[in-house]
């Protein structure tokens, strides 16, 4: 059978969209209509995949300027000029970053198979050819990333709740001192708190995308036997 699991899925959904009795021009086909679905959706795949480029090149730069921050901080702490809790601070948002940035590539690999997958069906739609098991190989790359970046996102998020606790610590300490207004503690807290929400929020679903059915190769070729 020619059709997949996921065209005639595609296709109940089509059918099931009202149409206008007084439409004019030439009736769309199946097909035409889920080419130019999977074209659009290729192009916001796009669009993800270069967000998540300049994402990951933002991400370096950051890395980079924390990094010599971190090294003038560790001269000035070996003279005293600084506590050891400013040291501290610099030392965890260079661990947060590197953190960051381990995700942010996890992320573009992801995005990069999805936007792969989506431009192949288009092309399949549009009469090129293209064999199943070429596109269940791009399509579980695409997966297997996307919960491949999970155990990161958790560790990265991990990283962040530690910088934001020691940086509250040492707005605390700078607002006793009457050298930093209580806004900036406040902000500091809300920062905290979000830190806190997204981290449990991850930690809570790690295993969640293990335990979604991935289809293997047999079960998608199942329909056509």
């Amino acid at each position: 059978m020619r059709s997949t699991l996921l065209e005639l899925a595609l296709s109940a959904l089509i059918f099931a969209l009202p149409v206008s009795a007084g439409a004019q021009g030439t009736a769309a086909t199946n097909d035409q209509v889920l080419q130019l679905y999977f074209t659009d959706s290729g192009r916001s795949f796009g669009y993800q995949v270069m967000m998540a480029r300049i994402q990951l090149d933002t991400l370096t730069a950051e890395l980079e300027r924390d990094k010599s921050m971190l090294q003038r901080n560790e001269e000035l702490y070996a003279k005293s000029a600084i506590s050891q809790l400013d040291l501290q601070v610099s030392q965890l948002k260079d661990a947060w970053n590197r953190k960051q940035l381990i995700v942010a590539e996890k992320n573009l690999l992801y995005l990069s198979a999805e936007y792969e997958a989506m431009t192949k069906i288009a092309e399949h739609f549009a009469g090129g050819e293209i064999t199943v098991e070429t596109l269940y190989a791009v399509f579980r790359r695409g997966w297997d990333a996307g919960c491949d970046k999970g155990p990161d996102e958790v560790v990265a998020h991990q990283a962040w709740v530690a910088f934001a606790e020691k940086s509250l610590e040492r707005a605390r300490q700078l607002n006793e001192r009457g050298g930093l207004p209580d806004s900036e503690v406040l902000e500091r807290e809300t920062q905290l708190a979000i830190a806190r929400t997204n981290y449990q929020n991850r930690l809570g679903g790690l295993d969640r995308c293990r335990t979604t059915l991935f289809p293997s190769l047999d079960d998608i070729m199942a329909p056509s036997r």
